[in-house]
C-alpha cells in the first residue's frame, strides 16, 4: 500500500511540473504593465496613445473589467499601445497629482493629455474603437 501512494505522488509531482512550462508560450505580446511610482506613470504617457486601467483589488466590478482590458492586449493593431494598471490603493502620489474617483476607471492618454475617460465596464469592442482612433 505504502509503494502504491509513493507512486501516485510522485506520478502527480511529474504531472503537475508539466503542467507549468506550458503557460509561458500563452502571453499576448503587449503586456499590462504594473505601474507604481509617478515617475513611472508620467513616463509612460509622456508620448504617443497609452491606456491606464485604475482599479481596488477588492473591487467586483473591477474584477468583471479586467478580461476586457486583457483582451485589448492580443489586438495586433494596439501593438504600439503602452497598456498600465494602478492599484488606487497603493497609489496615493500618482492619485494625488492625477485624481481618479472610483474604480475602475480607463484613461487614455496621448502625448501626456487625457483624452477619454471611462467608468464602470466596458466591452474590447468599445475600448478597441476608442484606441484606434488614436493610435497611429
Amino acid at each position: 500500500m505504502k509503494k502504491l501512494v509513493l507512486m501516485l505522488f510522485a506520478s502527480l509531482i511529474i504531472v503537475s511540473c508539466g503542467k507549468e512550462e506550458v503557460v509561458e508560450d500563452s502571453k499576448p505580446e503587449a503586456k499590462l504593465v504594473e505601474i507604481k511610482s509617478l515617475t513611472e506613470f508620467e513616463s509612460t504617457i509622456k508620448t504617443g496613445v497609452s491606456f491606464m486601467f485604475f482599479h481596488a483589488t477588492w473591487c467586483s466590478i473591477c474584477k468583471a473589467q479586467r478580461p476586457n482590458i486583457l483582451g485589448l492586449l492580443s489586438d495586433s493593431a494596439l501593438s504600439k499601445v503602452k497598456f498600465g494598471e494602478v492599484d488606487k490603493d497603493q497609489s496615493k502620489q500618482i492619485l494625488d497629482k492625477y485624481p481618479v474617483a472610483g474604480q475602475p476607471v480607463m484613461i487614455i492618454y496621448k502625448d501626456n493629455v487625457e483624452k477619454e475617460r471611462l467608468s464602470g465596464v466596458h466591452t474590447k469592442e468599445h475600448m478597441t474603437e476608442l484606441l484606434k482612433k488614436l493610435n497611429p
